[in-house]
């Protein structure tokens, strides 16, 4: 199970929105430990917020608004936002009040990875290639003039 107070008092804390960044970079940066404790070399570790894993709706946007915060741990980052239900259900306006299928969220996976990359992303997981490879130069060339 994907929650960071266990079954019980997972997902409950009202707060977390706010402080999603501090408290994935706490999860990440004890999972890190761990792994170097297993002797796993540092430059070997890539971070995964795990967006869409244990949080609920709001807090997988609040954890991409502040995902910035995390590179702090001086690891790249990986998004997985690819297909994603949080964003299925970001559209369900547009589809009678229901979540987007999933052939239908390719626009709103395309948003969700610029965005990602504009917060520091290096790393995406994506499903449809060349669509994901236009946006990521045209966010690198941003993120270059800037």
């Amino acid at each position: 199970m994907h929650t960071r107070e266990g079954p019980k008092n997972g997902m409950r804390n009202r707060n977390w929105p706010r402080r999603a960044a501090a408290h994935g970079a706490l999860g990440l940066a004890a999972s890190m430990a761990a792994a170097a404790h297993a002797g796993v070399a540092p430059q070997s570790v890539v971070l995964d917020p795990g967006y869409g894993f244990g949080k609920r709706f709001d807090e997988n946007y609040a954890l991409l608004a502040r995902q910035a915060e995390l590179l702090s741990l001086g690891r790249p980052l990986l998004a997985g936002l690819s297909r994603k239900s949080f964003l299925g259900r970001t559209l369900a306006p547009l589809y009678a009040g229901k979540d987007a299928p999933v052939e239908a969220r390719e626009t709103a996976n395309i948003a969700a990875l610029v965005t990602a990359i504009l917060h520091g992303a290096s790393i995406v997981r994506v499903h449809a290639v060349r669509p994901a490879v236009e946006a990521a130069l045209i966010s690198d060339a941003v993120l270059r003039a800037y």
